[in-house]
């Protein structure tokens, strides 16, 4: 080999290297363009800078379902999950009694057992010692279950909560990044329910199936909460009483803690 082939060989070496990089990285770009970009609006959230994301899931077991639904023979269940929390409307489809206890409820995420709060004791010192939730044949119960750290009061803001994935982007390519990175993650749900004595732990498994952008003009969704108590500085306590309503009873307990009723008879 003459010595400007040496030399041409070595030019071509050197600059093979940075084109590699270069088109790995404008790969990873284009993967990501779709979540990236979304619709292309920044989101006004006062004082926070960049964007705001929502993620939707699927219901992965016990059964596929995208509308996050799951029945068997003795109940029926749908599921909504928010930015913080999981909601859900349970039937009974048993003649037997049902008592949920999702006070006692446990979400798992990246192997980590996470105890719960429910909408009993969402607000309360304890996340223990709560009854569980009776619902009679024929009956529904409307709960909440969010993981017992991701709510606290703060003097300054009041009640915070945290969300179970990361929805702002902080306007950085960093940030939008970490979001993106979510797409395909999952977490469990993992619900006690006594059928009659029968206790049983029901896993539902949730999955991230896509995450987009949310529009500066879209509306918010409302938050599935109870009224939270004003604690004017106060450490929080016992703040409940029971509340239940009928298919057509009148509220008139202060503080709703759940719903609960029966289906009409066919």
């Amino acid at each position: 080999m003459t010595m400007p082939e040496r030399h041409q060989t070595r030019r071509s070496t050197a600059l093979l290297l940075p084109l590699t990089f270069v088109t790995r990285v404008i790969i990873v770009l284009l993967l990501l363009l779709p979540l990236l970009n979304g619709c292309g609006s920044s989101y006004p959230a006062p004082g926070v800078e960049g964007k705001k994301y929502q993620y939707l899931y699927l219901l992965s077991e016990p059964v596929t379902s995208p509308k996050l639904e799951f029945k068997d023979a003795n109940i029926s269940i749908t599921f909504s999950v928010d930015d913080a929390a999981i909601s859900y409307t349970l039937l009974s489809l048993t003649r037997k009694d049902l008592r949920v206890e999702s006070a006692g409820a446990t979400i798992v995420m990246d192997s980590q057992y996470i105890p719960t709060r429910n909408i009993v004791s969402l607000y309360s010192d304890s996340v223990s010692g709560f009854a569980p939730l009776f619902v009679g044949p024929r009956g529904y119960l409307q709960d909440l279950i969010i993981p017992h750290q991701h709510i606290r009061w703060d003097e300054e803001n009041g009640w915070t909560e945290k969300d179970l994935f990361p929805t702002l982007d902080s306007g950085t390519v960093t940030g939008r990044a970490r979001i993106a990175r979510n797409i395909g993650r999952q977490f469990e749900l993992h619900l006690p329910i006594y059928i009659g004595e029968r206790r049983k732990v029901y896993k539902f498994v949730f999955k991230v199936s896509a995450i987009k952008v949310v529009q500066p003009n879209a509306p918010v969704a409302a938050r599935q909460r109870p009224p939270a108590p004003d604690l004017d500085g106060a450490s929080s306590g016992p703040w409940y009483t029971l509340g239940i309503i009928s298919a057509t009873a009148v509220v008139t307990s202060a503080i709703v803690l759940y719903v609960t009723g029966e289906l009409p008879v066919k």
